[in-house]
């Protein structure tokens, strides 16, 4: 890392042994360590420190005392083992044929790489964690895949998202390659089904991959169910990881499917390429569609099934959504048009989310969901808005793990525990209000860090 023109507001001491700072307790992976040292020298410059006088040129002493427990304290065998998988996933040889894969294909190997890397990205283990960051910064190094395509479906409880994914799916996999010359047809499809979690056991069902039953058979399908782990937004807490990894292992289609969410769950809009928004037959009228929230972030409404008794309702419901859908303001670029609000490569291309039918059942309207996302696809990778879509999506991850690390970091600290148990009691006594209490919590961190390195730099 090029850390050199980095400063920060206070000496850190650069004694092995001396782990008292804040930032010894940190386990920073390599994409947020240059973010987190800039946060804190703007934090020192908006409170008036003495940067001069404090400041200390950042070099590789830095890397190895406050990130001891990073990449780099990796054991050998760990090395090794993120090695391998690294080597598997991108589909390259290996010099040994050890852990029972003698008679394994490369695809199997893969499939096999893929299954333990994304269990290592979900783990809340600290050395899962360090090995996940490792694989992940050798994947980024050594992959160079950027004809992917991320899709995400989400929709209330029972709207019929599982059927759906395995009807298009098997779908994508069914179609002759040798007529889709000019065209996005994946060759493989990856799926990733998050399931609830209790939030009284913690455990989850994963009854998703179930009920693809025919598409979790197929060669060139992977499907991978995961629990939401608690965390809220329809999305497991490592999911855009999860995604990643599918990309690296050369899946050109990731289709993610959340929970069951309701109107404000929108985080999949910063984990996908393409927002689908499944409706249900009578899910509501003209007013329900007109009110912001999920329905606003929708690159595509579907209303499933669309087939028997039900079939009547689906055609009227889709139309009472027609008419909400004219409301909303999409931003530049959006479905193929540029700043100056030209149609790249088809005029036809909607100005509104275009409102569709389909059956999971019986097959309707599955090809013209699928050409309207090669559609999507191919205009927003001629304008840029796919792109930077994602530019967009790392930037709110970053600070989403970033977050995470530093909550982490405050509950790894025997001090920041014994205050916080001191300032609960407060609560329980309803002497102080949580907003405050949060707000004391942080200044006696910060006030044992700066305790800490006035120690130090007395010693």
């Amino acid at each position: 890392l090029e850390l050199s023109s980095y400063h920060l507001p206070y000496p850190l001491s650069a004694n092995e042994d001396d782990k008292r700072s804040l930032f010894h307790y940190l386990i920073i992976p390599t994409m947020v360590r240059s973010v987190l040292l800039q946060l804190v020298r703007c934090s020192a410059q908006q409170h008036s420190l003495n940067c001069n006088h404090h400041q200390r040129r950042i070099g590789s002493i830095f890397i190895t005392t406050s990130c001891n427990r990073g990449i780099s304290s990796l054991s050998e065998e760990d090395d090794k083992t993120v090695d391998r998988l690294a080597h598997d996933i991108l589909g390259k040889p290996r010099n040994d044929d050890g852990d029972g894969y003698k008679t394994s294909s490369q695809t199997m190997r893969q499939r096999i790489a893929l299954s333990k890397s994304i269990t290592l990205v979900e783990s809340k283990s600290p050395r899962h964690r360090e090995m996940a960051d490792s694989l992940l910064d050798r994947l980024m190094k050594d992959s160079s895949n950027t004809n992917t395509f991320r899709l995400g479906i989400c929709g209330p409880p029972g709207v019929g998202k599982s059927s759906i994914v395995e009807a298009l799916g098997l779908y994508i996999l069914g179609l002759d390659k040798n007529e889709q010359e000019d065209a996005f047809c994946p060759d493989k499809v990856a799926v990733l089904a998050i399931d609830p979690s209790s939030h009284v056991t913690g455990g989850s069902i994963l009854g998703d991959k179930t009920r693809m039953s025919q598409l979790s058979y197929h060669s060139n399908a992977y499907v991978r169910p995961s629990p939401s782990s608690g965390v809220l937004g329809g999305l497991g807490a490592y999911t855009y990881d999860a995604a990643s990894l599918c990309e690296f292992a050369n899946y050109e289609l990731t289709i993610i499917e959340t929970v069951g969410v309701g109107q404000s769950e929108v985080e999949l809009a910063e984990c996908c390429d393409l927002f689908l928004l499944l409706l249900a037959p009578g899910g509501g009228d003209e007013l329900q569609g007109s009110k912001k929230g999920i329905v606003e972030v929708a690159d595509v409404l579907v209303v499933n099934k669309a087939d028997g008794e039900l079939h009547d309702v689906a055609r009227k419901t889709a139309n009472e959504y027609k008419k909400a859908v004219g409301l909303l303001r999409k931003p530049a670029g959006w479905w193929g048009t540029n700043k100056n609000d030209h149609v790249c490569s088809d005029d036809r291309s909607p100005a509104t989310p275009p409102v569709l039918l389909c059956s999971a059942r019986t097959g309707l309207g599955i090809p013209e969901l699928w050409d309207l996302i090669k559609t999507y696809r191919q205009n927003g990778k001629i304008t840029g808005y796919i792109d930077e879509k994602r530019r967009n999506q790392r930037r709110y991850w970053l600070t989403k793990y970033l977050r995470e690390h530093v909550l982490e970091a405050a509950k790894n600290d025997a001090r920041t525990r014994k205050r916080k148990e001191e300032i609960e009691l407060d609560l329980d006594n309803g002497s102080v209000a949580p907003r405050l209490a949060a707000s004391e919590l942080w200044s006696s961190i910060i006030t044992a860090s700066s305790e800490n390195n006035a120690h130090t730099k007395t010693e």
